[in-house]
């Protein structure tokens, strides 16, 4: 059943009517917002699809509704899908998008500098392509026994479908089995860098050294700055855009802050700053991941 947009408003399916009168904070009052329990975005998209465009079809409807006295009625069923999906990774709708318009044939441009985002966003995918794949055993274990027409046929489509199985194992022949989905930019650099196995690209293996020891000269240089400088609570976070940097609270800088620190910005309760050393290390760390990158998709392809 198709609704109208000024119905859609007027019924406040997906907004509340006011929403700029009363404020952000209004927002559950809108009919998806109060239903908004989903785990993954995918879900949260076909429950928006399903409000908007209801469905008319009497056996569908059944079909679902069969489904849904299950869960109801199986604690086991509904705690442990729903365990499943915090499992799975939220973003897997990219990844097949990101398949789906990939160059039928690889061209000397992988080597290209500027191409390293693109390596990335190629590595984050197989990486989110095979942390999904290796959640789906307990969703076979979870719905073996599923007796609702809808959850059998996923149980028989997924779980059963041995193409899942050899992609995985394709993946598991290059990819190395503790590499895991991470959104903390740091840890997602590292897990990218070291994705592929050692000793299957001997490029790799050097650009990888060069990224372990530009990573602990770093992590050496804060805790000079720590000892020297008498900043015990000097922090060193990490953003993609500029890299690491220092982050002192303004309760330990005793006067004026030293010479070597540049770029000083106020944040809060704290200073955020780098050094000329700091910013020189840390080019040369962006360049190693780069270079990783870079090797990886070549080996990925």
């Amino acid at each position: 059943m198709n609704i109208d947009a000024t119905s859609v408003r007027n019924l406040e399916i997906i907004e509340p009517l006011h929403s700029a009168l009363w404020g952000t904070s209004n927002k559950k009052r809108s009919l998806f917002h109060m239903l908004k329990t989903t785990k993954t975005i995918g879900g949260t998209r076909l429950l928006r699809a399903n409000l908007l465009q209801p469905l008319k079809d009497i056996e569908t409807i059944n079909t679902r509704l069969d489904c849904l006295d299950e869960l109801m009625s199986n604690e086991q069923l509904f705690f442990g899908l729903s365990q499943f999906l915090r499992k799975f990774p939220k973003e897997t709708d990219r990844v097949l998008c990101h398949f789906c318009f990939k160059p039928k044939k690889v061209t000397s441009k992988v080597l290209d500098v500027d191409n390293a985002k693109k390596s990335q966003t190629l590595i984050s995918s197989i990486i989110l392509l095979k942390t999904a794949l290796d959640a789906l055993p307990l969703l076979a274990k979870v719905l073996k026994d599923a007796q609702s027409f809808l959850l059998a046929n996923i149980y028989r489509s997924v779980c059963e479908n041995e193409k899942y199985a050899s992609i995985r194992k394709r993946i598991g022949e290059v990819i190395d089995e503790d590499v895991l989905h991470a959104r903390v930019p740091f840890v997602a650099r590292t897990q990218q860098c070291f994705a592929i196995k050692g000793g299957i690209d001997g490029l790799l293996d050097i650009a990888r050294r060069s990224f372990c020891d530009t990573s602990e000269a770093v992590h050496n240089l804060a805790n000079k700055y720590r000892e020297e400088l008498k900043l015990p609570n000097l922090k060193l976070p990490f953003n993609n855009r500029q890299g690491f940097y220092l982050s002192i609270p303004h309760k330990d800088i005793q006067g004026k802050l030293p010479s070597t620190f540049i770029q000083v910005v106020k944040h809060g309760n704290n200073i955020h700053c780098s050094t000329l050393e700091l910013a020189s290390l840390n080019v040369r760390n962006k360049s190693a991941a780069g270079e990783c990158y870079i090797r990886t998709e070549i080996c990925l392809e």
